[in-house]
């Protein structure tokens, strides 16, 4: 038997750009918290990369 294309291996599931609500998972990282992940940079440096990604990511969610 010949191997499906993939339009007909794609259309056998539901893709959508919706986003799936109602979803839970458990805190990865309380917010405002670094963690030391990166043991090369300080606390005070993972802090102000932390307030600049924070922004940058307000920031491309009120463009959009």
């Amino acid at each position: 038997m010949a191997k499906p294309q993939i339009s007909e291996r794609l259309s056998e599931h539901r893709i959508s750009a919706q986003p799936r609500l109602d979803q839970r998972a458990a805190e990865i990282q309380a917010y405002g918290t670094v963690t030391t992940y990166c043991p090369g940079l300080e606390e005070p440096v993972r802090l102000e990369i932390t307030a600049q990604l924070n922004q940058v990511l307000a920031d491309t969610h009120d463009a959009a």
